[in-house]
């Protein structure tokens, strides 16, 4: 990384998967707002569903998800209840107006439901939005968990995109996280996938993780190139002990260096482009042809919860204890305490816990935001109007903005405002720029990189 970028690696800021970020929530908004969203969703219009499942075998101690270790399949199913219960409630609110476009399974760990709950989840998606034939459906899978006949049920009840927790594949930092899968694991597991016919697989990979070295980071991306994966997610692990208890398992001193951690995404990112991956955004790689890699070549990338993605629904859906959706401009977060969601659900209410009504003024900044990370370009003509701000407010983007051009993160194109290639990594530091919420403000929400 140039000399000059390295100041920003210290800076905070929000991964901008909705606008407001959740910093913005609060406590005001809740699920009498949720269903007037819902309720105005128009006939036929595109929405994602997104499903959480909590549970997981095991504690990863890096994890920032919300999740609980269970072992009782009686719980799970009981879950697997609430969540059909939300969907009929979901259901009684759309009147069966919307169209689904694509169904995401996250956790957690999904692949901890057994078959027959996950057709009966599906099945009450059908009940709601009608066959589910033509729905691209999408699941997390933890290798540890999975074998060649549950894949092979999956695939058969329609889950067709698969993503792998990879995390590193090096045994002493699998130990430090509490992650045992060896690399022969996870390669039975991607060639039980293509023997089921599976032809869209991603693998998960974090930086940042205590031990990692850049010789055992590149064996680990190594390995993770020689199984061919169709799409490879980049992500920088978010050490935040004081918000996650659990993370105090991992000593401060096992944990690398701030630099080191961009010379790890770095040195990934060229390997992984030196194997023939397109970078999508600034923290996803896709093989030429894939769906996500031609919707970047046509400024169709989009980017909601999950990440960057080729699905184009403006709404999200989301259900289970903590899911969050997204509805022409309310987002709102469900409860994340597992009684606090069972007993809305058992009182037929919706169970947010909060979120925020974004105003047309932040909808239409969170629409130029999010082509800027897509596109890694923006119009500051556009994002003058999206504004509609003071003249001492334009100055104040103008004043943050002037440093990165000068160190050459991004440059002035005519009207268009284009982030280097080689600063992708810094993206999220260029949109805080433009974040009206972050003005004035010196540390934001996560680690910059």
């Amino acid at each position: 990384m140039r000399t000059a970028w390295q100041k920003y690696l210290t800076l905070n800021v929000p991964r901008y998967t909705s606008y407001p970020s959740a910093l913005q929530f609060t406590n005001d908004v809740g699920g009498d707002e949720h269903a007037r969203s819902l309720r105005a969703i128009g006939e036929d219009e595109p929405v994602s569903l997104y499903v959480h499942i909590p549970f997981c075998r095991q504690l990863c101690y890096y994890c920032g998800c919300n999740m609980r270790v269970e072992n009782s399949d009686q719980r799970i199913r009981s879950y697997v209840d609430d969540l059909i219960d939300e969907i009929a409630i979901i259901g009684g609110t759309l009147s069966g107006r919307s169209a689904l476009s694509h169904i995401h399974f996250g956790g957690g760990t999904p692949n901890i439901l057994s078959g027959a709950d996950v057709r009966r989840l599906l099945t009450a998606v059908e009940a709601v939005f009608g066959t589910l034939d033509t729905v691209p459906i999408a699941m997390e899978v933890d290798p540890r968990l999975s074998n060649a006949d549950q894949i092979t049920d999956l695939v058969e009840l329609g889950v067709k995109r698969f993503s792998i927790g990879v995390q590193d594949l090096d045994a002493k930092v699998q130990k430090a996280i509490n992650r045992i899968q060896p690399p022969s694991m996870v390669r039975s597991c991607v060639q039980d996938l293509r023997q089921a016919g599976v032809s869209d697989i991603s693998l998960d990979v974090l930086y940042g993780l205590p031990h990692q070295t850049l010789c055992t980071f590149r064996r680990t991306i190594d390995e993770v190139v020689k199984l061919a994966p169709d799409r490879v997610s980049l992500f920088g692990y978010a050490h935040m002990p004081s918000k996650l208890p659990h993370q105090r398992l991992i000593p401060e001193e096992m944990m690398p260096a701030r630099s080191l951690r961009h010379v790890l995404a770095e040195d990934a990112a060229l390997r992984l482009e030196s194997a023939g991956y397109e970078r999508i955004g600034f923290d996803h790689f896709a093989r030429p042809g894939t769906a996500i890699a031609e919707a970047a070549h046509g400024q169709r990338l989009n980017r909601n919860f999950q990440g960057f993605t080729e699905d184009q629904a403006g709404i999200v859906i989301g259900v289970g204890a903590s899911a969050i959706s997204s509805v022409h401009g309310l987002i709102v977060q469900n409860d994340k305490n597992l009684p606090a969601y069972r007993d809305k659900i058992a009182r037929g209410q919706l169970p947010v816990a909060k979120g925020v009504v974004a105003s047309a003024r932040d909808q239409d900044i969170g629409e130029w935001l999010k082509r800027l990370l897509c596109d890694m370009r923006g119009s500051m003509d556009a994002y003058l109007d999206a504004i509609d701000g003071s003249g001492a407010e334009q100055s104040q983007v103008m004043e943050r903005l002037l440093p990165l051009v000068a160190d050459d993160i991004v440059a002035i194109e005519g009207d268009d405002i284009v982030i280097h290639p080689d600063a992708r990594p810094l993206a999220r530091v260029v949109a805080a720029t433009f974040d009206p919420y972050a003005l004035g403000q010196s540390r934001f929400a996560s680690p910059a990189v």
